[in-house]
């Protein structure tokens, strides 16, 4: 009994306040644990609603390619790209001679189509790119099932006082308006229809709002690495954010009841179970200390 005469000789504060600190470190000290569980298990010891999970894979795959941009509008189309089961298409890298050997992504069942035109789209709009020049190296058969030409694709931004003319086209001695910001190489199906269907041989920069989409819809190559990460994202190669865990621990705690993160093996149903029972401890033994000097000064 000496450390109960003990206890009550402390302040209520300090009781209230050791309560309040186990509390909390017993909550980020579960939230770790279900974090360090999920990732071991790819998240299979949990159930998570749809947009939960979808939300995370997105995070982890604007992460593993180090985007800055994450508006509604991107985050909407590579979730697009996701439920569309894009990562599943047969892709390969293959080394593409030219000044220097370098390595591309090539899509060999069809053409890179209008999600990844829009997703490429949102992606370099991002950083602030409005025009594009191109550039026809000759045709380049890649795989014998597909005509393609090789193009050198340069992006531009326009001038700040032509910002307002983004939509236009200009011609070559119009250089001056533009300040280069990057160059891709691709391969494009039946360039030479395409061309003559929508490009003007009298401009040299044309919109990237309009033309760079229909050169990528109708491209066989993909710009970056993207197609690579978002199967080894949809795989399950990424970490889930610590934060989804440290609620679950709470909602857990605090006995509010589940909704978008549920458990799902026997492991983690044993350690929830211990750690709504010492929530409900400390909450109950908090909540006595608070009218325990009360009592004990009435008696």
């Amino acid at each position: 009994m000496r450390w109960f005469i003990n206890l009550h000789k402390l302040e209520k504060k300090t009781i209230l306040l050791m309560l309040a600190l186990l509390y909390v470190s017993i909550l980020f000290s579960f939230g770790f644990i279900y974090w360090d569980i999920a990732n071991d298990s790819q998240g299979e010891f949990f159930i998570f609603q749809n947009d939960v999970n979808m939300n995370t894979k997105v995070e982890a795959f604007r992460k593993s390619l180090n985007i800055p941009i994450y508006n509604k509008e991107f985050k909407d189309m590579v979730k697009y790209l996701i439920s569309s089961n894009e990562y599943k298409r047969p892709i390969a890298k293959l080394e593409t001679p030219g000044s220097s050997f370098s390595t591309n992504i090539f899509a060999f069942d069809k053409i890179l189509g209008e999600n990844w035109a829009n997703y490429y789209y949102l992606l370099f709009q991002s950083q602030d790119i409005t025009h594009i020049s191109i550039e026809d190296l000759g045709e380049d058969k890649v795989s014998s099932k597909f005509n393609s030409n090789k193009l050198k694709i340069c992006f531009y931004k326009i001038n700040e006082e032509e910002k307002y003319k983004d939509f236009k086209s200009y011609k070559k001695s119009d250089k001056n308006k533009f300040e280069k910001i990057d160059s891709k190489y691709v391969w494009v199906n039946n360039y030479t229809l395409l061309y003559n269907e929508i490009f003007r041989k009298e401009y040299f920069y044309y919109p990237l709002n309009f033309y760079f989409p229909k050169l990528i819809e109708n491209s066989i190559s993909f710009l970056d690495d993207s197609p690579l990460a978002l199967r080894s994202i949809i795989n399950g190669n990424f970490k889930y954010p610590i934060w989804n865990f440290m609620y679950f621990s709470a909602v857990t705690m605090t006995t509010l009841g589940y909704g978008d993160i549920l458990p799902n093996s026997m492991v983690v149903r044993i350690l929830v179970m211990l750690e709504t029972i010492f929530g409900v401890i400390i909450i109950g033994v908090f909540v006595s200390c608070l009218f325990w000097n009360k009592k004990s000064s009435d008696s």
